[in-house]
C-alpha cells in the first residue's frame, strides 16, 4: 500500500532532523536539566491518586487535564475500588455522558458515548485493540489501573473513530516499592472470585521492577442458566536502561467462557407477565475467548529536550461460541430460536512512534508532537445461523435443541490497515492562553475476501481530519475553552454496484470550562457540546446493499467532579442533559426526528466515600445514587419505552496496615428496572438485582 507525502509527514521529517543534528552537537550534556525533565515525566506513574489530574495514555504528553480543551473523564484505582466494579461496562456506568450495558448482560463491554455507540473503540494503552464491530470483547477489570474516556471526536490523535468519543484502559505496570496484595471475594449468585498482584523492585525503583496481576472468576447470573467465568494473569517488566531510557514490556492472557443473557420478547409488553429468571436459551451452547496480547513501550530522551516515544502491541483474540438467540418477532409464550454459530480468529498488530519537545521563548511556551501511528488487522469471521425448534416459556425444557433447517453459511477474511501522520501544536501564552491546532492524513485500506465463493472487494481511502482550540486560564480554578474537531470511519458495507462504501464523517463543537481547587484535589469541567455524524451507512429497502444517506445529530450539557475533599472524604458527581439526540437524515422517512436508541435525555450520579481516621485505617463507610432516565429503543417497527430508575448503593469496611474487609450492597432497594434491550429492539432486559459482595484483601 503506498502512501502519498503530506504537509504532516514533511513536518515529521523537519521534526527527526533536528533531532539528528542535535545528537551530534558539540554542546555538554546537563546532567541534572536531563534528571529533572525524566523524573517529571514519570512521575504521575508512581502516584496512587484518587483524583487524576493527567491522562498520559490519550494524550501522549504529561499536559494538566486542567489545560487540556476537551471533555476527559478518568476513573483512577482508587475510584474503581470504591464502585466495586466487575467490568469495565460497570465502570462506565455514571460517567457523563456514557450510556453502559444498554444491551444487557451479554459478556461484552456496550457502551454508548455522547449518542453514539463507541464499543469498538476501546483501547490499551493508547493503542486500538480490534477495528470490527462484530464479536466484541470484555476487558479484565483486575489488571487496569485507570480507564480514561474521551467525549468527542479522537480522530486527530487515533485515526478511524466514529465521532463520539473512545474508551481507554491503561494497565497496572511495575512500581518503585516491592509489596503484595491478594483478594478473595464472595457475593451474591455463587460469586467466587480471587485475585493477586505481586511487585517486586530489587532496587527500590521502577527500573528492573517486575510486576504480576492475575485474576480467577466464577459468577452465576440473575437469569436461569447463565455464567461467567473469567481467568487473566499479565507479568510486565521494566528494563533498566540506564537514565536516558525507558522500555516496559507486558503480557496477559485472558479466558472467558460465558453464556450470554438474552432477556425476554417484548411483545407488546407481556413480558411483564414472566419471571425475570427465565433464559430461552440452552446451558452447552455459550461461548470460549481466549485473548493473548504483547506490548512494549519504549522513551529515549535526547539531550536537547527532545523526546522519543513508541509504543506496540499484538493481541490476538480466539472467539468460539454457538449461542442461541431469539429468531424473528415471536408471540409469547412461544419464543422462535436460532443457533449463531461463530468462529473468529483475530489478529491486531498496532504501532505509534512520537517525536516530542517543550520550547521556552519567555512569555511564549511552544509544545510540539510528531508522530506516525500504523494498524494492521486481520480477522477470519465464520458465521452459520441454524433454525431450530421453539422455546416455550410456561414450560422450559433444556437439552433437547433440534436442528430444524441449517443455515447458509459465510466465511469471510478480512484485513484492515491504516497509516496516519500527525502533528499537534499547542501554545501557552503568558501562562493565560492554550491554544492547540493539530491535523492528521489517514490512509487506509479494507479488503474482504468471500472464502466461500472467491470474491473479493477492496477499498482504499484517505482522509484529513484536525482540532482546534483555545482556553483563557482566568487562574488556577478556571478556564473556560472552546474547540471544535472532525472524525472519519471506514465502513464493510457495500453500494449497490458491490463496492465498499466510502467513510463516515463527524464533527463537533465544544464550548466548556475546566474547574480546579484544593491544590488539584477536586478535578471536574462543564461543557456544551453539538455533534454530528455524517455519511451514517444503512440497508435499501432491497436488503440487498447499502446506501450513506443517514445523518444523526447529538447536543447536549455535560458536568463532572472529582473530588478529595479532605483526607478522609472523597466523592464523584456527574451529570448529563441531552435535549438532542436524533436522525436528522434517513431512508426510512419514519426514522427522521426519532430519538437515538438508550440516550437518555437526563441522567446523573453520586457517589462518596468517609474514612474515620485521616490515615485512612480503620473503618470506612460509602454510598452512592444513580439516575437514568426515560430512554427508548427502536427498530422498524418494533419500539420500546425504558422507564426512569434510581438505583442506591452503599458500602462499609475496615481497613488495616497489613489487612482490609469490606461488604458492598448494590441496587440497595431492590429496584426493578429495564436496563436495555438488543440490538434489534426485540428483546428486553432487566437489570442487575441486590447484589452482596464481601471482600477479604491481604498486603504485604
Amino acid at each position: 500500500m503506498q502512501y502519498p507525502r503530506s504537509t504532516l509527514s514533511f513536518s515529521i521529517l523537519v521534526a527527526l532532523s533536528s533531532i539528528t543534528h542535535a545528537e551530534v552537537s558539540p554542546e555538554p550534556l546537563n546532567t541534572e536539566a536531563q534528571q529533572l525533565q525524566t523524573i517529571t515525566v514519570k512521575a504521575p506513574k508512581q502516584e496512587a491518586k484518587y483524583v487524576a489530574t493527567k491522562a498520559q495514555a490519550v494524550l501522549r504528553t504529561d499536559a494538566p487535564l486542567f489545560e487540556t480543551a476537551q471533555a476527559i473523564s478518568v476513573l483512577t484505582q482508587q475510584q474503581l475500588e470504591q464502585k466495586q466494579v466487575q467490568t469495565v461496562a460497570e465502570a462506565l456506568d455514571g460517567v457523563a455522558g456514557v450510556t453502559s450495558g444498554q444491551y444487557g448482560r451479554r459478556g461484552w463491554d456496550d457502551f454508548v458515548i455522547r449518542g453514539q455507540i463507541s464499543s469498538s473503540q476501546t483501547y490499551i494503552d493508547g493503542l486500538r485493540i480490534q477495528t470490527s464491530d462484530n464479536v466484541l470483547r470484555s476487558e479484565d477489570i483486575s489488571g487496569l489501573e485507570s480507564i480514561e474516556v474521551v467525549k468527542g471526536p479522537t480522530s486527530v490523535g487515533f485515526g478511524l473513530s466514529l465521532p463520539g468519543g473512545m474508551v481507554n484502559l491503561t494497565t497496572k505496570r511495575p512500581h518503585a516499592s516491592t509489596e503484595a496484595k491478594g483478594t478473595l471475594s464472595v457475593g451474591s449468585y455463587g460469586l467466587k472470585e480471587g485475585t493477586f498482584d505481586l511487585n517486586y523492585a530489587p532496587n527500590d525503583t521502577e527500573k528492573g521492577a517486575f510486576r504480576l496481576v492475575g485474576r480467577v472468576s466464577d459468577q452465576d447470573d440473575p437469569t436461569d442458566q447463565v455464567f461467567f467465568k473469567n481467568y487473566y494473569i499479565a507479568p510486565s517488566y521494566n528494563f533498566d536502561l540506564g537514565e536516558k531510557d525507558e522500555l516496559s514490556v507486558i503480557a496477559s492472557y485472558q479466558h472467558r467462557n460465558y453464556l450470554r443473557q438474552q432477556g425476554i420478547p417484548f411483545s407488546n409488553g407481556e413480558y411483564i407477565n414472566y419471571s425475570h429468571n427465565l433464559f430461552f436459551g440452552d446451558p452447552d451452547y455459550g461461548y470460549d475467548v481466549d485473548v493473548y496480547r504483547l506490548g512494549a513501550n519504549y522513551a529515549h530522551y535526547f539531550d536537547n529536550d527532545w523526546i522519543f516515544k513508541q509504543n506496540f502491541a499484538v493481541t490476538q483474540t480466539n472467539t468460539v461460541g454457538n449461542s442461541i438467540l431469539a429468531s424473528g418477532r415471536s408471540s409469547l409464550p412461544i419464543i422462535k430460536r436460532a443457533i449463531n454459530n461463530q468462529d473468529k480468529q483475530d489478529v491486531n498488530y498496532a504501532l505509534d512512534t512520537n517525536v516530542q519537545r517543550k520550547f521556552d521563548f519567555g512569555a511564549v511556551q511552544y509544545d510540539l508532537m510528531a508522530g506516525l501511528d500504523l494498524m494492521h488487522e486481520r480477522s477470519d469471521y465464520y458465521r452459520r445461523t441454524d433454525t431450530i425448534n421453539d422455546f416455550n416459556l410456561n414450560a422450559p425444557n433444556y437439552g433437547d435443541v433440534v436442528i430444524k433447517k441449517p443455515g447458509t453459511p459465510s466465511h469471510e477474511m478480512t484485513y484492515s490497515q491504516y497509516a496516519g501522520a500527525y502533528i499537534r501544536n499547542t501554545l501557552s501564552i503568558d501562562d493565560t492562553w492554550i491554544i492547540g491546532l493539530s491535523g492528521r492524513h489517514d490512509w487506509t485500506q479494507v479488503e474482504i475476501n468471500n472464502l466461500l465463493n472467491g470474491s473479493n472487494q477492496k477499498n482504499s481511502d484517505n482522509a484529513f481530519t484536525g482540532s482546534a482550540s483555545v482556553m483563557y486560564r482566568i487562574n488556577d480554578m478556571f478556564a473556560p475553552y472552546m474547540s471544535y474537531s472532525t472524525s472519519f470511519m471506514p465502513v464493510t458495507d457495500s453500494g449497490e454496484d458491490g463496492r465498499l462504501l466510502n467513510p463516515e464523517k463527524g464533527q463537533q463543537t465544544e464550548i466548556g470550562v475546566k474547574l480546579q481547587a484544593l491544590d488539584q484535589r477536586l478535578q471536574g469541567y462543564v461543557a456544551y457540546y453539538d455533534l454530528t455524524r455524517k455519511n451514517v451507512t444503512e440497508t435499501d429497502s432491497s436488503g440487498n446493499f447499502s446506501i450513506q444517506t443517514g445523518e444523526q445529530k447529538t447536543k447536549g450539557y455535560e458536568a463532572e467532579l472529582a473530588a478529595t475533599l479532605n483526607p478522609q472524604w472523597k466523592v464523584l458527581a456527574s451529570y448529563s442533559y441531552i435535549p438532542t439526540a436524533e436522525v436528522t437524515e434517513s431512508l426510512t422517512a419514519s426514522e427522521i426526528g426519532k430519538r437515538t436508541n438508550h440516550v437518555a435525555k437526563n441522567a446523573a450520579s453520586l457517589s462518596t466515600q468517609y474514612y474515620f481516621s485521616p490515615d485512612q485505617l480503620g473503618w470506612r463507610v460509602g454510598a452512592g445514587m444513580r439516575y437514568q432516565g426515560a430512554r427508548t429503543a427502536q427498530r422498524g417497527t418494533d419500539y420500546v419505552d425504558l422507564p426512569t430508575y434510581v438505583l442506591f448503593d452503599v458500602n462499609a469496611g475496615y481497613e488495616a496496615k497489613d489487612w482490609s474487609a469490606g461488604l458492598s450492597l448494590k441496587n440497595l432497594f431492590d429496584r426493578e428496572y429495564l436496563a436495555g434491550t438488543t440490538p434489534n429492539a426485540q428483546l428486553v432486559n432487566w437489570g442487575n438485582p441486590r447484589m452482596l459482595r464481601f471482600n477479604l484483601s491481604f498486603k504485604y
